[in-house]
C-alpha cells in the first residue's frame, strides 16, 4: 500500500482551526494531517480583553489545540517554524528534524511592530497572548499603565485595564480608532474619559525607556507597566531564504503574498494576518474567520487535483467593541450603537465561535 501524502499546516490560528474542524468531520481520503504549532493553547483574540477585564475566565478564551487535533485525527507537532524550503518541500523546525511535506498551509499570524526604538526591550506586547496574560497578573496592584496604539485592540484592552489601574491610552498621529466612523470615534472618546482612560492622542511615540514613552515634542509619559498594541509586523523568519527562511514572495511589509484563492503557489497557501491578500485587508481576526472554510474547500480540491476557488472579502462587517463593563459599541453599513445589548450579542458571536472548538 502506498505512503499517504501529506498535508502539513503551519500554525494554529483562526483559520486553522476551522480546517481541523472540518477535515475531523470528514478526512481527505489519502492524506494525513499534521499540525505544527508552538501553542498547545490556541487563544481566540475577539475575548482576550473580555479576560483582562475579568468578564471571562482564561480558559474560556482558550481552544485545546491537543484535543482538537486528536477528536480530529491530525497529527501534532508543538514546536515553532523556523523556515521553509518550498524546492524541497520541507519545514525547518526550532528543536527537531525537518518536516516533510506535499501540500502546505501557513496561518501564524502577525507580530506586534515594535520597531520603534526601546519597545521591543521595554514594552510589553499584545502577543503572544499565552505570554501576555501571566504578565499582566502583576498589573492588579493597581500600578500605572499606558497602552500604545489606537486602534481596536488598544482602546478595548485599555478600558479592560482600567478595570484593576490607571490607564493612559497613547493613540498616535493617526488617533483613536482610524478607520471607523466618525460617530463611533466620538462615542469611543467619550468612553474613555467616562470610565477614567486618558488619552493621548496627535503624537507618536519617538523611542521607549523603562517606565517611560518619549516623544519629540511632548513631555515624557511615565508609567510603571508600559503595553504595545500598535500594528501588526511580519514574523523575522519569513524574512529569511532557503532552508533558514521561505523563499516566498512578500510585500513591502514582509508579509506573505497570496493569490484570491490564498495560494502563495500552487502548493502553499497561506491565511489570516500571515497573509498579503491582493488589495490589501485589514490585519483583524474576522478576515481570518470568514478565510477558514475557502481554505479547507481549497486543501481539499487541490488534494484531489482540483481547482480552488477564490475567498471573496466582505465588503463591510460588524465591528464590535467592548467597553470592559459589560458594554459594547458597534458599528455596521455606517450605523453606529452601543449599550448592554451591544455586549450581549459580541458575548453570544464569541462563545458561539469558540464552542465550535473546546
Amino acid at each position: 500500500m502506498p505512503d499517504r501524502r501529506h498535508l502539513l499546516l503551519i500554525g494554529g490560528g483562526h483559520a486553522h482551526v476551522e480546517v481541523l474542524r472540518q477535515f475531523g468531520e470528514a478526512p481527505l481520503p489519502g492524506w494525513r494531517v499534521t499540525l505544527l504549532t508552538r501553542e498547545a493553547h490556541s487563544p481566540y483574540s475577539g475575548m482576550l480583553p473580555g479576560v483582562i477585564a475579568g468578564l471571562y475566565r482564561p480558559a474560556q478564551a482558550l481552544i485545546d489545540i491537543t484535543a482538537l487535533a486528536a477528536r480530529c485525527g491530525v497529527g501534532l507537532v508543538l514546536d515553532r517554524a523556523t523556515g521553509i524550503d518550498p524546492a524541497a518541500r520541507r519545514v525547518r523546525r526550532a528543536d527537531g528534524a525537518d518536516l516533510a511535506w506535499d501540500l502546505l498551509s501557513i496561518d501564524t499570524g502577525a507580530t506586534p511592530d515594535t520597531s520603534t526604538p526601546g519597545a521591543a526591550e521595554h514594552a510589553l506586547p499584545l502577543k503572544p497572548i499565552d505570554a501576555l496574560l501571566p504578565r499582566l497578573q502583576a498589573l492588579a496592584d493597581g500600578r500605572s499603565v499606558a497602552v500604545v496604539g489606537g486602534g481596536a485592540a488598544g482602546f478595548e484592552v485599555a478600558l479592560a485595564l482600567r478595570r484593576r489601574a490607571p490607564v493612559a491610552l497613547v493613540a498616535g498621529a493617526s488617533g483613536l480608532l482610524p478607520g471607523f466612523p466618525e460617530a463611533l470615534r466620538q462615542r469611543a472618546a467619550r468612553a474613555l474619559a467616562q470610565r477614567g482612560v486618558t488619552l493621548v492622542a496627535g503624537r507618536n511615540v519617538a523611542a521607549v525607556a523603562p517606565g517611560a514613552l518619549h516623544f519629540v515634542d511632548a513631555p515624557t509619559l511615565r508609567a510603571a507597566a508600559l503595553v504595545w498594541a500598535t500594528g501588526a509586523a511580519a514574523a523575522p523568519w519569513l524574512a529569511e531564504t532557503g532552508l533558514s527562511g521561505t523563499g516566498l514572495a512578500r510585500d513591502a511589509r514582509g508579509f506573505l503574498v497570496v493569490d484570491e484563492c490564498l495560494r502563495a503557489r500552487p502548493d502553499i497557501f497561506a491565511a489570516g494576518d500571515v497573509a498579503s491578500f491582493p488589495g490589501g485587508l485589514p490585519k483583524a481576526g474576522v478576515f481570518a474567520v470568514r478565510q477558514g472554510p475557502v481554505l479547507a474547500a481549497n486543501l481539499r480540491a487541490v488534494a484531489a487535483g482540483q481547482a480552488p476557488r477564490p475567498y471573496v472579502p466582505q465588503t463591510d462587517y460588524l465591528r464590535l467593541l467592548s467597553l470592559g463593563d459589560g458594554r459594547a459599541l458597534g458599528t455596521r453599513n455606517g450605523l453606529v450603537f452601543g449599550g448592554r445589548w451591544v455586549w450581549w450579542l459580541k458575548d453570544r458571536i464569541d462563545r458561539r465561535f469558540i464552542a465550535r472548538y473546546q
